[in-house]
């Protein structure tokens, strides 16, 4: 099965969830891409890291869902909720 490809609202290809089923498993993955940094930035961010600072805001961006990402969403939704041999833990 091919991933499905949510592109955020602002249309950023950058600002991206990629999502895998897993039919046998009932699971779904996702990957959340969002924006790169230059290396200097990310080394400065990682040297923090390190010693323990902490932003309120932590180390990520955003990624706004359209209207448009709703049905596709229901549709992972739906896929998880139904009992496969794998997921049914009772």
């Amino acid at each position: 099965m091919l991933p499905e490809i949510l592109v955020c609202d602002c249309n950023s290809n950058e600002h991206q969830i990629i999502i895998y089923f897993d039919e046998e498993l009932g699971s779904a993955y996702l990957q959340i891409h969002l924006t790169k940094r230059k290396f200097w930035q990310r080394l400065k961010a990682g040297i923090k890291y390190i010693f323990g600072y902490k932003s309120r805001f932590g180390h990520w961006d955003e990624f706004i869902f359209k209207p448009e990402h709703a049905s596709k969403l229901k549709e992972i939704a739906e896929k998880i909720s139904r009992p496969t041999r794998h997921n049914n833990y009772n």
